[in-house]
């Protein structure tokens, strides 16, 4: 590892980290209350960050796709054991508790240690919803949008390597419009949903830290009660926006340019859209006796399939009483997920394309060993490195649920906790059957599922790259 470039970059990562913790501090002062808890890891933040951006490296060094993995993976790790740190100092609790906590918010899951949230102070449960925000769209991809980290040809492999999906694809040709673009979107959606939310009669707290996890599709709320305690509109409101966020941004930079028919024509558009439609029809028939009416029946499974899908993790209800085939369909959700390049965890849809149009050529290679065949997606060619990365990525994503349900199952967990645990985490939902909350898990569980939520968000590479690099030095 070429150490003073990537520490370097991680003292950038840490500055941009202490202007955000500004946000959590102006909401302390408005609702009087302990500004410290902020100002402590604040400070921290930028000393180490200060000290880390004045090691001097070669100028004409740059940073390849491999550094770019393992500054990603080492940003997140500390950002993580910092931002924990104004939970810990507000809430009487172990260390483990609060940095669960933290990695759950910046990785989107929304999976939480806390028995009454409705306790916590304002700042908190906004600092909760604002890692949601932060984490949505990359924490390294949110610092790069308010300070310059370094030049595009150093920057891109980072954002490369945070990016969710098989390979990222440029909306222009300049990162910095990249992520202006994207941010664009991203900010503009949130504001229309926090709109709306007021619309419904939701208290102006609530529809901003709301909106904040609907737009990371993270999943914490200011209510014990999650969503169920709103409107119906709200509900709506909702449930719509969380699956707007589980599209491809790339959709809404199209439709911004014009081009709403190129945007439609999308191969993993249409499958996200088919997958909800019809995972909403056969809940809605498989639960209607549960609820006595297809609208109640509808209304639950509207909301809690776009949540799931897209690894939100909102419940307007309790989802155990649905029948085994509706919570199968949502475990096969949960781990699928929605689409490359939006804010959702998970394998991804455009994953799945590409791993069964593989299957389908080798399956016709066998039959025609001289056929040509060419894999294709989005009306584009799929390179064979890309095809092969799929394959890889979504091998170790079985693997690795195997790993952790192993791990877990130590803890003396039954077969059904330890499965719904590792699938909530890993995949970043957070919603999941029979765990409320994870404050009775165990040190050794909270620490392996927090591994397991940076591994599910990072996309597996870039913490397996770290470790391997750790190992040979």
């Amino acid at each position: 590892m070429r150490a003073k470039i990537t520490l370097n970059f991680i003292g950038k990562v840490l500055i941009g980290m202490a202007v955000l913790f500004t946000f959590p501090i102006f909401t302390a002062l408005i609702y009087h209350e302990n500004i410290l808890n902020f100002v402590i890891p604040q400070v921290i933040s930028l000393i180490v960050g200060l000290l880390l951006n004045a090691i001097k490296y070669e100028k004409n060094s740059q940073i390849y796709a491999r550094d770019g993995l393992k500054i990603v993976a080492l940003s997140w790790i500390i950002i993580s054991l910092i931002g924990a740190l104004p939970i810990y100092l507000n809430h009487d609790a172990p260390y483990i508790d609060a940095l669960f906590e933290t990695v759950s918010g910046f990785t989107t899951t929304g999976a939480t240690i806390f028995k009454d949230v409705e306790h916590l102070d304002k700042a908190i449960l906004f600092w909760r919803g604002f890692t949601h925000f932060i984490g949505g769209m990359g924490v390294l991809a949110f610092v790069m949008a308010i300070i310059p980290l370094s030049t595009k040809n150093k920057s891109m492999h980072v954002l490369k390597a945070e990016m969710p999906g098989p390979s990222v694809s440029k909306l222009v040709p300049s990162m910095k419009k990249n992520l202006a673009i994207l941010y664009g979107i991203y900010i503009g959606l949130t504001v229309l949903e926090i709109a709306l939310l007021k619309i419904a009669h939701m208290p102006t707290f609530d529809s901003i830290v709301i909106a904040f996890g609907t737009a990371g599709t993270g999943g914490f709320s200011v209510l014990n009660t999650s969503i169920a305690s709103y409107t119906t509109m709200a509900k709506y409101v909702i449930a719509i926006f969380m699956f707007l966020f589980g599209v491809n941004f790339n959709i809404y930079f199209l439709v911004a340019l014009g081009k709403v028919k190129e945007a439609l024509k999308s191969e993993e558009l249409k499958v996200y859209a088919s997958m909800f439609i019809v995972a909403v029809a056969i809940v809605v028939l498989n639960t209607v006796h549960i609820f006595g009416n297809t609208y109640k029946a509808f209304e639950e499974a509207f909301f809690h399939v776009s949540s799931i899908m897209t690894s939100t993790g909102y419940s307007i209800g309790d989802i155990n009483v649905y029948p085994t085939t509706s919570k199968s369909i949502m475990l096969v959700l949960m781990l699928i997920s929605a689409c490359a390049g939006s804010t959702c965890g998970g394998l991804k849809i455009s994953r799945l394309i590409i791993c069964a149009k593989s299957i389908k050529r080798n399956l016709i290679k066998q039959v025609h060993p001289n056929a040509v065949q060419v894999v294709k997606f989005e009306g584009k060619k799929v390179s064979e490195e890309t095809i092969e990365n799929t394959n890889t990525f979504i091998f170790l994503y079985v693997a690795l649920i195997l790993l952790f349900i192993l791990i877990i199952s130590f803890n003396g967990y039954n077969i059904e906790t330890t499965i719904n645990a590792v699938f909530t985490t890993f995949a970043n939902v957070g919603l999941c059957f029979n765990i409320q909350n994870f404050q009775e898990f165990t040190v050794l569980s909270k620490a392996t599922l927090c591994v397991a939520m940076l591994l599910g968000r990072l996309e597996i590479f870039p913490l397996v790259s770290l470790i391997s690099d750790m190992r040979k030095e």
